[in-house]
Parts: C-alpha cells; structure tokens; sequence
C-alpha cells in the first residue's frame, strides 16, 4: 500500500474529524462517540487501561472519564487508502471525584473509513508531562 500525502482537502476533512471527535469528549456526548468510534476500536491509554468501544462510552456515560478541557493538535497525517494515522499532541484536564490532573501527551490515532463514513480504529496515548493533581474545592 502507498503511503499518500494528504492533500488539503483530505488534511482539512482529516483535522475536522479529530476535532469532531475530541469535541465529542469535551463534551461527553456519547451518541457522537457511538458513531466516531468503531465497533472494534482499541485505546492504549495513559492509566495502562486497554480498552474497547463499549469500556470507554460507559466511562464516558457514567461521569467515570470526563474533561474540563481538551485540547489536540494534529502534527502529521498519513492516508494509507482508506486507512489515516494521524499524531500530534493534546493537552487535557481530567476530572476525577478527588482531584484534577492536566494531562500533556502525544497521541496517535488509526482512522479507517468503512461504507463511506471514518470511524476511529485504534489510538495510542503517550504520557509526556502531568501537572501536580489539585483538590476539587
């Protein structure tokens, strides 16, 4: 398979998708994420958590994995066919019942488009930096 380099029309509906999805997680809406991610998807997560499709929307559902904010920055796009890695950078503020913890990561993403619409494959996050955790006051 050849590796393509995005042209700006595939990089512009590229970055679109990786806001649609990381607003989607902003915002804990599930029903976006149903769609988003795929049946089989797998994340490698910075908490050592390997998980699947339904793991992660029930964490999102229950309150379990909720963000103050989310921020990605896409660095580099590969389309492989209907296949595109994305990686870049993000940075979040993960809330939890006792504290909250900003997050500085890098990030690869694996997007397959299966009849006609991209869905999120696989996603590898790697842990740079974590700032001190702060009570929630």
């Amino acid at each position: 398979m050849n590796t393509e380099e995005p042209t700006t029309a595939n990089r512009s509906e590229i970055e679109a998708l990786e806001q649609r999805e990381a607003n989607a997680m902003l915002a804990a809406d599930a029903s976006s994420l149903q769609t988003l991610w795929a049946d089989d998807m797998v994340v490698n997560s910075t908490a050592n958590l390997i998980a699947g499709k339904q793991i992660l929307l029930e964490m999102v559902k229950n309150g379990r994995l909720k963000l103050r904010i989310y921020e990605r920055k896409p660095v580099r796009i590969t389309v492989l066919g209907d296949v595109v890695v994305t990686t870049g950078n993000e940075v979040s503020q993960l809330i939890t019942d006792t504290a909250e913890f900003k997050l500085f990561v890098s990030y690869m993403n694996v997007w397959t488009k299966r009849e006609g619409n991209w869905q999120l494959l696989a996603r590898h996050v790697g842990l740079i930096h974590r700032e001190k955790p702060e009570s929630v006051q």
